[in-house]
């Protein structure tokens, strides 16, 4: 154990550091440190690099990060995940309590990105209580006298990454209920496969900017406009082709695909054999 002697930061707060085995930094996710940590006004960390990701749970008060020059402030339930391989500032303007963690390994580089893409940096989880669980777990493990164990303890980070990667809803934010809006689209992408379907277009039906769209669909669907509507175009190429004799140029034009060329590269690329190949499979 040690303590932290930066300023701000409370005598009672402790850290913990770990060596990931070959092992572990093969095929792992794995702890670097982890701590609980008491911090008042004054505590003002500025770093070029750490080589880890951070996931920090505040238990009490207000944490601020940094992130494009814009100052965000997490406070007590939430999570905040931040990529410590860049240049990267967070403080307090009071004080806050906090359990961390410093992670890499695997993939989580890419997890990180996806929870991004998602949700930003900070992440207001669906169960805190699980976060802050797997939190401390992990930060017991390392500041025991036994070796702990890397597979669990990679477990319990892949466990974070997917509360992370499943926030909550934005009903449960307090926001308006875009269930049934979503839903509209959804079928209306389903009826016009073969018109050509912007985002802009998606998005003027709902009476939303782009950008509010683009969120509020990513919210409900896991996917962005423009992804559903690929993954749809492609699922129904795959109904016709193994459930009628329609030839594939015909196909391409019914999910709406320009020219048979582009769909038979799209269709080859993402299922890995030709439409031709895919409709002579068994399923």
């Amino acid at each position: 154990m040690l303590k932290s002697t930066e300023h701000g930061v409370l005598k009672k707060s402790e850290v913990y550091f770990s060596s990931p085995s070959q092992t572990a930094k093969k095929l792992y996710y794995y702890p670097i440190s982890a701590g609980h940590f008491f911090c008042v006004k004054g505590y003002h960390l500025i770093r070029k690099n750490y080589n880890s990701l951070l996931i920090t749970h505040i238990i009490d008060g207000t944490f601020t990060f940094v992130k494009d020059g814009r100052h965000i402030t997490a406070r007590a339930g939430d999570t905040v995940i931040l990529d410590c391989y860049q240049p990267h500032e967070y403080y307090t303007n009071d004080n806050f309590e906090s359990i961390w963690i410093h992670l890499s390994g695997a993939n989580s580089f890419e997890l990180f990105e996806e929870i991004e893409k998602g949700d930003g940096s900070l992440v207001k989880c669906r169960d805190i209580h699980h976060v802050k669980k797997l939190l401390f777990r992990i930060y017991d493990s390392i500041s025991g006298v036994n070796p702990p164990s890397e597979l669990n303890m990679s477990l319990d980070i892949y466990k974070l990454f997917a509360e992370l990667l499943n926030p909550q809803s934005i009903k449960s934010k307090g926001e308006a209920n875009y269930e049934e809006n979503i839903q509209e689209i959804k079928d209306y992408i389903a009826e016009n496969l073969n018109e050509k379907l912007t985002v802009q277009k998606l998005a003027d039906r709902t009476l939303m900017s782009i950008s509010h769209f683009s969120r509020v669909f990513k919210q409900q669907t896991g996917f962005s406009p423009y992804e559903y509507v690929l993954i749809t175009r492609l699922n129904k190429a795959k109904y016709l082709l193994q459930k009628t004799e329609m030839s594939v140029a015909a196909i391409a034009y019914e999910t709406g695909f320009n020219s048979e060329s582009n769909f038979i590269c799209f269709f080859t690329e993402n299922e890995g054999v030709s439409p031709g190949k895919f409709r002579k499979l068994q399923f």
